[in-house]
């Protein structure tokens, strides 16, 4: 049986961490750009996350698991990405009880799923 190339196909998991610790290394690296009170081009993040997560959610159930780690991992970035945001340039941001909001359904989940 011959592949269809136009159904994709989900990459390995080594492939997976991969990226994710790619993501991470670009969320860290950011984060102390930040830091140092210099910009950092967050544009085109969610697009570029959104197929990784997406197929990871796409994933049998026991490999999917296995990459938890290394989400928490990307999501403690992306929070300290975050709270180095609102630090350094929190007068100029909007939204903040928008994002208190969200971080307080996120913790929930995450104390749900214990």
């Amino acid at each position: 049986m011959t592949e269809n190339p136009t159904i994709p196909t989900l990459p390995a998991p080594d492939d997976i961490d991969q990226t994710l610790d790619s993501l991470l290394s670009l969320l860290t690296g950011g984060e102390q750009t930040l830091a140092g009170g210099e910009m950092v081009d967050l544009y085109g993040l969610e697009r570029e996350v959104k197929p990784i997560l997406d197929t990871i959610l796409a994933l049998p159930p026991a490999q999917a698991r296995s990459l938890l780690p290394k989400l928490e991992q990307v999501l403690t970035a992306l929070d300290q990405v975050a709270g180095t945001l609102e630090r350094v340039h929190g007068d100029k941001l909007g939204g903040r009880e928008a994002h208190a909001t969200r971080m307080r359904a996120t913790q929930a989940y995450r104390s749900s799923k214990d």
